[in-house]
């Protein structure tokens, strides 16, 4: 690999005259920086920490790689040759370059004009979105938070993406490169308009069966928790309507006689929202779920989706959702 950046019409490569990256001593550019700004071998020593006669085996070192005087004395201290001021920017430059490389970028969210992008379903949408929506434009006024459709296929395209974070139930383990914590649990209810006819004060199995059925289906999955468990008692209902999305499939039993079996968090938002909509427990069993914040690897030590990982998460944690 050969230094070849130009800089004011001046070639990295034509300066180490053809001098290969992995036979420069990088310490020795820090050093010659700290000359350049201090113009004075006890005054860099002092700074670098080192010895006095350390700074100047460094300074005959750089004398060689540049094959130039770099500095001349005088009666004030040392004197940059012309070589030298014009590296000076580049050299400059270039260690903040590997300073940013190396250490950790900071976050600043007030002034962060960063776009993140939330993947999650419409009911998380209505769920989850006011848990967060006012502590994000506090402590971050200039970002902006972008909501993105969610279904499970998506989990498998994260790394060919520009999702930060989804918010979602995972059915099945994700890949090595997705990490996934644990934010909520959550259980199965059923969702009815109120005053149905074929409910009274609780919701039975033999009502539930004999009813018409509407599915939320995000993505290709086309069996469902609840529907395993009807299976292992030896009964199966009846889907008569599929549905993208939850609020539409509400809205659709609010009109009907058709019952959406859905999370617990859904059913309760919607219900204290909704007067034609009650929420009843299931006549049998079902397992609870988790909801988890979902995010590519790629992602793990940057700054920016830490904060937003943190922010998602204390939500959960300081909220009844």
């Amino acid at each position: 690999m050969i230094l070849g950046y130009n800089y004011n019409k001046l070639s990295w490569g034509a300066v180490l005259s053809e001098i290969r990256l992995s036979d420069v001593d990088l310490n020795l550019l820090y050093v010659l920086q700290v000359l350049i700004e201090e113009l004075n071998v006890t005054k860099a020593a002092t700074r670098l920490n080192v010895s006095q006669p350390a700074v100047s085996r460094s300074l005959s070192r750089l004398r060689d790689l540049f094959d130039d005087p770099l500095f001349t004395r005088t009666s004030h201290g040392l004197s940059a040759t012309a070589k030298t001021q014009n590296l000076a920017p580049l050299l400059s430059d270039m260690l903040k370059g590997l300073e940013n490389i190396i250490q950790p970028s900071e976050f600043d969210p007030q002034t962060s004009k960063r776009r993140f992008v939330l993947s999650t379903t419409d009911f998380g949408t209505l769920t989850v979105l006011p848990k967060i929506l006012d502590l994000f434009r506090q402590q971050a006024p200039d970002a902006i938070l972008d909501v993105k459709s969610w279904d499970e296929d998506r989990v498998l395209e994260l790394d060919q993406t520009n999702i930060d974070i989804a918010v979602a139930v995972l059915s099945k383990e994700p890949p090595p490169s997705i990490r996934a914590m644990r934010l909520k649990s959550d259980r199965l209810v059923c969702l009815a308009r109120k005053d149905h006819p074929n409910i009274q004060l609780e919701l039975t199995l033999d009502s539930y069966l004999k009813a018409d059925h509407v599915q939320v289906v995000l993505g290709r999955r086309e069996y469902f928790a609840v529907d395993r468990e009807l299976e292992k008692m030896g009964h199966k209902r009846h889907v008569s309507v599929h549905l993208p999305n939850f609020v539409p499939a509400a809205r659709v039993v609010m009109d009907s006689d058709l019952l959406l079996t859905v999370p617990k968090l859904f059913a309760e938002d919607m219900a204290s929202t909704v007067s034609e909509i009650a929420v009843y427990e299931l006549p049998f069993g079902t397992r609870e779920f988790d909801y988890s914040m979902i995010w590519h690897e790629r992602f793990q030590r940057d700054a920016a989706h830490v904060w937003f990982r943190g922010l998602l998460r204390q939500a959960f944690l300081d909220s009844s959702i």
